[in-house]
């Protein structure tokens, strides 16, 4: 049974895994991160996989469970490399209070330039009796090879059975949430949906649950505008040329996830896209999947996505 965090109203951080053993991961995860744990060695680590997978959350479980001092650097939010060589100089070459080693997370390092991922490539050998280094990145390819070389990879990506198995055993956790924050009424096929419709992003699940149990249950109704056909709305703005109203419904809709939104788009491509402006579509995904991780205004960089297809491509 996972322990909550009071402190916390998100449930995405509240609910956050402090251990290893609780987080949902497939099994050759686990057994690249539990020996770590067993042993009480932390080695620097790279996590590589989609947005919402639990890179974050493993790296914080180890230092949490190993009893590490850890420090985390957005890296999308600061790419500054000055600002990042004080701040992890200054944490680094300090002494821990908790003893042992300090841990430096750099989260979304796919977003650092190639001269930031020089420098702290350095860092590593630098602070190596001292300190210990994760990186997170939604893109592998982003991340340069000696700064890869310096790392184990941990590759969160999975397989169709993996998929299944972690499905089963997120519906799990998200009912023992649901238990622990007296929700008792709630459908399972609708809850069901809504995991379905969001894996393998733990986050956005958590999030959009959050939001649809606000009034204590959880039903079709609160349902609606999740089972409601979003991605024939957004390819009907397309097809319209509604820029207005396009820009409105990601305005509404904050926590969409371009990965995740992208990757429903491709999805349902063939019903919606005549054949031969299809190569043309995919390319535009792609290219802004990976502006998305080094974008400052995440917003922005959808809309933007969204008005390239709609005016460069031809629907039926």
């Amino acid at each position: 049974m996972i322990t909550p965090n009071p402190d916390n109203f998100l449930w995405v951080e509240k609910y956050r895994p402090k251990r290893i053993s609780d987080c949902i991961l497939t099994d050759k995860v686990v057994k690249q991160l539990q020996p770590m744990v067993d042993k009480g060695e932390l080695q620097n680590l790279m996590f590589i996989g989609s947005a919402g997978v639990g890179k974050t959350t493993c790296a914080k479980a180890l230092c949490e469970e190993l009893e590490i001092d850890y420090l985390i650097i957005n890296c999308s939010e600061n790419g500054n490399i000055d600002s990042i060589r004080t701040t992890v100089r200054t944490f680094a070459s300090s002494v821990s209070l908790m003893g042992g080693f300090k841990c430096v997370i750099f989260d979304e390092a796919d977003g650092l330039s190639n001269a930031a991922q020089q420098a702290l490539r350095n860092f590593i050998e630098e602070f190596s009796n001292n300190c210990r280094f994760i990186f997170t990145a939604n893109f592998g390819n982003k991340i340069i090879e000696p700064l890869k070389s310096r790392t184990v990879q941990v590759d969160m990506s999975m397989t169709k059975e993996e998929k299944m198995n972690l499905i089963v055993k997120f519906d799990a956790r998200v009912k023992e949430i649901l238990k622990l924050e007296g929700i008792e009424e709630y459908d399972k096929k609708v809850l069901a949906t809504l995991i379905t419709k969001y894996f393998p992003d733990f986050r956005k699940t958590l999030g959009t649950l959050q939001n649809l149990t606000m009034t204590g249950t959880l039903d079709a109704s609160a349902m609606a505008n999740v089972t409601v056909d979003e991605v024939a709305t957004i390819f009907n703005f397309l097809k319209s040329k509604d820029f207005t109203s396009m820009r409105k419904w990601v305005a509404e809709n904050p926590d969409n996830d371009l990965p995740v939104l992208a990757r429903m788009l491709w999805g349902k491509v063939d019903a919606f896209v005549e054949h031969d402006g299809i190569p043309q579509f995919v390319l535009h995904l792609n290219q802004y999947q990976i502006n998305h991780a080094s974008v400052v205004d995440k917003e922005i960089n959808l809309v933007a996505m969204l008005t390239e297809l709609m005016v460069d491509i031809r629907y039926k």
